[in-house]
């Protein structure tokens, strides 16, 4: 029983260290892939969820020895942090090794932890009520867990996945004439505001698929006119309407 309170032990600080090395990795900005579908992506994706998880083991192996601890508790780490990124391979073969090693970590952390937890009431000899209580406080971490869960996957799916999947929507009926839709002004208010990110707000616009509007930049009080000429040129140069408001 004290062996497999050790290697619970072990697995839920694989986890530990894990999880957040995971969750840094999904926040680590790459560059967009032009292709995301057919078999040269998947595999790509598959090598590199692979290679994640080798890398990602390799760094939990050495900190566990250097926490302390025996070869066989960091073999049991390491082995149940690469089962628990494994299987949800094929679950998330749409998602790049950034978005995999997220979710698998933190759910292989979530898994450990309750089961230590678990075993840790039923071991520790509590009494009928006290480990009634302990139970009922388990399945509420449960529940969190599930909630977080949930949460995560929503994180991962939006930042990993390379490859969203289209659902065909009902037909739709003809879209009136250009010159019975109405016409439509979009006001843009800006108060110091860096100019890149104005124009990047302007520079989407321009592509909305809608025949009548119109882009009204509203600069308001700017202190620095660094700040808005920049915009104003831009303004100029792409048809887009330019208001500074001062005083």
């Amino acid at each position: 029983m004290l062996g497999r309170r050790i290697v619970l032990a072990a697995l839920v600080l694989a986890g530990i260290l894990a999880a957040p090395l995971g969750t840094a990795a999904l926040l680590v900005r790459s560059r967009p892939r032009t292709r995301t579908a057919g078999a040269w992506p998947a595999t790509r994706r598959f090598a590199f969820a692979l290679a994640g998880t080798a890398v990602l083991a390799a760094i939990v192996a050495a900190a566990l020895r250097l926490l302390g601890g025996t070869e066989h508790n960091t073999i049991a780490g390491v082995a149940g942090l690469v089962a628990g990124s494994l299987i949800w391979v094929p679950v998330t073969r749409r998602w790049n090794a950034r978005g995999h090693l997220c979710w698998s970590s933190s759910i292989f952390l979530f898994a450990v932890y309750l089961a230590y937890v678990l075993d840790w009431t039923f071991a520790s000899h509590l009494g009928a009520a006290s480990t009634a209580g302990g139970l009922l406080l388990w399945l509420f971490e449960v529940f969190a867990a599930v909630l977080a869960a949930a949460y995560l996957w929503e994180i991962c799916d939006a930042i990993g996945s390379e490859q969203w999947r289209r659902r065909v929507a009902p037909a739709t009926p003809a879209l009136p004439a250009s010159s019975e839709l109405p016409f439509v002004s979009l006001h843009v208010p800006a108060h110091n505001e860096p100019p890149d990110m104005v124009i990047d707000t302007l520079r989407s616009l321009l592509h909305l698929d809608y025949p009548r509007y119109e882009i009204i930049l509203i600069d308001d009080n700017s202190d620095d006119e660094q700040l808005w000429r920049p915009v104003q040129r831009w303004c100029a140069r792409h048809g887009v309407k330019f208001a500074h408001l001062q005083d």
